[in-house]
This record gives C-alpha cells, structure tokens and sequence, in this order.
C-alpha cells in the first residue's frame, strides 16, 4: 500500500509541471455530450475517472523538455492530446467486452452497468468524437498518423486474441505491444512533432520505446497479470521468467535513457526521468 502511495505521489508531482496543459486536456474532455440521459452521465464518468493521461503526460514532457513547444500551448496541440485520450478509453471500453472485464479504475464496467453492447457502442462513439477533433485540426498527415494507429491497435488485438492459450515467440509480443500500446503514443508524438517542426523520426522512435516499455511494465502488474491469466494471455514473464523480462524492461529505459541525454537538463527533462521510474 506504502509503495502504491508513492507512485501516486511521484505520478502527482509530475504532473504539476504541466498542470496547465493537463488542465486544458481535461477541460476538452470535462463536456464532450449536450444530452443528459444515464447512459451518456456513465460514459462522462469514466472519461473523467481518475486517470494518469500517461499519453499527455508524456508527450507534454518531451516536447516542452526539447524546446519545441512554450507557455501556452497551442489548441491544436492540445486537440492532438485530446485525440489521444479519447482514442485510449475507447479501446479500454472495448477490451473490457473482449475480456468479460467487470470492473476497471474501481468501478463496475460499463458492459456490467447497462450491457456489453451499450460499452462498445460508447466506444464507438468515443471514437467518432476523436475523429472530430482530428477535423478540425484540418491537417492530413496527422489524420493519416491516427488512421494508420487505430488500424493498427485493431489488428495488434486480432493478433493477440487468436494466440490465447499459445505462448508467442517474444518477437510477436513485442509486435502485439508496439500495435495496441506504442502505435498511439507514437501517433501522438508524430503529430505534435509535425506541428512543431520537430524531427519525426526522433520523436517517433521515443514514442515507440516509451510506449513499449509501459506494456511491459503493466504486465507485471498484480491486476494485469491476474487478468492476463483468466483470458490465457501469455507475456513475457511467461514466455522466459519475471528475471529475463525486468531484464527486457531495463533494456528498453536504456534506449529512452539515451534520447534523453540529447535534450538539455531542465524541469521537463527532470519530470520524463522521473516518470520512466514511475510508468
């Protein structure tokens, strides 16, 4: 409980450095529906939940630590963000019917509240609000950057579920992990780089280590693992041992550890080192 605690603390600290960014991501998401039945409160709910918008978090971080963006940002940057989280709880709404999950952030599921049916619909509809923030950003490359990201999340899940009950080579975990968790951050990165002027590839490969090695942390997770065993999901600790996967872990901090000697030493620079410690 004591180390549980801590991460919250660490994860809260590190968000106050970009509080006010964090603060306009959540305004975005604070009104998304004019109608005001019960099934719309839920899903507003679940988007307002407690949530450590890992995906902002980090993007805000790396693009403020290089330079690339100042005090305020931007609402297009802030768009993409947004775009960002609402493709993230899309997916969550609908991996929890895939799953048969009945609770996640605490809370009955959706699929347990009203049916299974009505999560995927919400899904669905997350979705279409994400692409509406896409349009407005009235940008091409960045919509073709989130097509090509949820086209991948979706076949990275085909994947993943026809090895249930077989044991992947590693190389299939590490593809299924880049196509459901790294593809979105890499989406976001991509795109706030482009509207940044900022190397895409750099960013691009940041974002792809970063969202790696946070699948690879999750599935060591207690809950994750213990839902992980229930669907016969098999990751890496099963594939070769906890040892040889927190050896896989230290592997990918090394990678994202070097970018971050190419950035200069400030706050955000601080706040990413901190945050691959709490990820």
């Amino acid at each position: 409980m004591l180390k549980v605690y801590a991460t919250i603390q660490v994860m809260n600290d590190i968000k106050q450095i970009v509080e006010d960014e964090l603060c306009a991501v959540n305004k975005n998401l604070n009104n998304l529906f004019d109608t005001e039945d019960e099934i719309h409160r839920e899903l507003q709910a679940f988007i307002n939940s407690p949530q450590k918008r890992i995906r902002s978090l980090s993007a805000l971080l790396y693009f403020k630590a290089n330079g690339s963006i100042n005090k305020p940002v931007g609402n297009l940057f802030i768009n993409i963000l947004t775009t960002g989280e609402l493709i993230h709880n899309a997916s969550l709404l609908h991996d929890d019917v895939i799953d048969g999950a009945k609770f996640r952030r605490g809370k009955a599921t959706l699929g347990e509240v009203f049916s299974p049916q009505i999560s995927i619909l919400s899904g669905d509809l997350l979705l279409s609000l994400a692409t509406e923030k896409l349009i407005e950003a009235g940008n091409w490359e960045i919509i073709n950057y989130f097509w090509k990201c949820t086209k991948e999340m979706s076949e990275a899940e085909f994947k993943q579920y026809s090895l249930r009950g077989k044991k992947p080579l590693i190389d299939e975990y590490l593809k299924i992990a880049e196509g459901k968790t790294a593809s979105l951050f890499e989406a976001i990165f991509k795109s706030c780089a482009n509207i940044t002027n900022f190397d895409i590839i750099r960013a691009e490969n940041f974002a792809k280590n970063f969202g790696i090695l946070f699948q690879l942390k999750n599935d060591l997770e207690i809950d994750s693992a213990n839902a992980d065993k229930k669907n016969k999901i098999f990751t890496p600790k099963d594939i070769f041992g906890i040892e040889k996967t927190k050896i896989l872990i230290d592997n990918y901090l090394e990678y994202l550890r070097r970018d971050l000697e190419e950035i200069p030493q400030n706050i955000y620079r601080e706040g990413l080192e901190d945050l691959l410690k709490a990820v």
